[in-house]
């Protein structure tokens, strides 16, 4: 299995070559871009296939970015709870992104939103984070999130705050996210981490919000686990061009790292916010021996294709 999925990923980095590497990368009239955003689809698909649990996700979650909901749902339909029960979550969120029709899409919300309203699931945690990637939030389960903010971890707040700022009325939104911003100055790298990710997929900061992020930007240590984040959700809002130049620079580093987890979050963000001068590094990623770096690389390559 794995010697043919090694084969089947060579031929599918073979036709990248051809369509990327020999022509110019910004929408050559001879190929349109979807011929150029092909061959990067079939290598999500051949990941998504090839890799189980978190990895799986990740893949399917990138695909679903781009449209092509159609070949993740029949993958996910007969795994959904077969797998890794910690994985649950992740595939209903996927489920739910990749959903023909609402009635589907809030079935598998519910199942989410049931992990998080019970105060003893050990997976409460992934269902608020996917809850708040999703955007599925319940203004009814704001007195669960306060009351499970009061004896809520350092490194558990941010993801329970990200969920209460998105279910905020416009006259509270301010004061949630100020306290998720506070959540930077923590001890805790894992909650700089969460936190720097909440407000990086946030669509809009408060100018004071944002201050604060650049300024934990400028102290994060450069061996933190945190600071990848960091960087990306700055990358995110900033607006200055010099500034996002900047960041972007910095960002690119990581496409070198050793951790897959920086990898995938670097090279998928660049893409979002990065420029054709990030095509040979994103390239240079999609050889790794690891799923997560090649994953975020064709992410990040389809991004720049849009």
């Amino acid at each position: 299995m794995q010697r043919s999925t090694n084969i089947a990923r060579l031929l599918i980095l073979e036709s990248l070559a051809t369509h990327l590497m020999t022509a110019t990368f910004a929408y050559a009239a001879a190929e349109p871009v979807t011929v150029q955003r092909q061959p990067l689809i079939r290598l999500l698909e051949e990941e998504m296939q090839a890799n189980t649990n978190w990895v799986r996700i990740h893949a399917a979650e990138a695909l679903i970015q781009h449209g092509c909901t159609n070949s993740v749902a029949k993958i996910f339909a007969p795994l959904v709870a077969k797998e890794n029960p910690a994985a649950q979550i992740g595939e209903w969120r996927i489920m739910a992104q990749a959903a023909e029709t609402e009635a589907q899409r809030r079935a598998s919300v519910a199942l989410i939103r049931q992990a998080l309203l019970d105060e003893h699931s050990p997976v409460r945690l992934q269902a608020a984070e996917s809850l708040a990637k999703l955007g599925s939030v319940a203004i009814t389960d704001r007195p669960v999130l306060e009351r499970w903010l009061k004896d809520a971890d350092e490194a558990t707040a941010p993801f329970v705050l990200w969920l209460l700022a998105l279910s905020s009325s416009a006259e509270d939104r301010a004061s949630v996210e100020a306290r998720l911003a506070k959540s930077l100055d923590s001890n805790d790298p894992i909650a700089r981490l969460r936190t720097a990710f909440a407000l990086g997929r946030l669509k809009t900061l408060s100018p004071a919000s944002f201050q604060q992020l650049t300024e934990r930007v400028r102290r994060e240590s450069s061996d933190s686990p945190a600071r990848v984040y960091l960087i990306a959700a700055q990358l995110l809002h900033e607006e200055e061009e010099a500034a996002r130049q900047e960041l972007i620079k910095q960002l690119a580093v990581y496409l070198n790292s050793t951790k897959p987890n920086e990898q995938l979050e670097a090279a998928t963000v660049l893409g979002m916010r990065g420029t054709v001068e990030q095509r040979p590094g994103l390239m240079r990623l999609l050889q790794s021996r690891e799923p997560d770096a090649r994953i975020g690389a064709a992410n990040g390559l389809l991004h720049l294709l849009r």
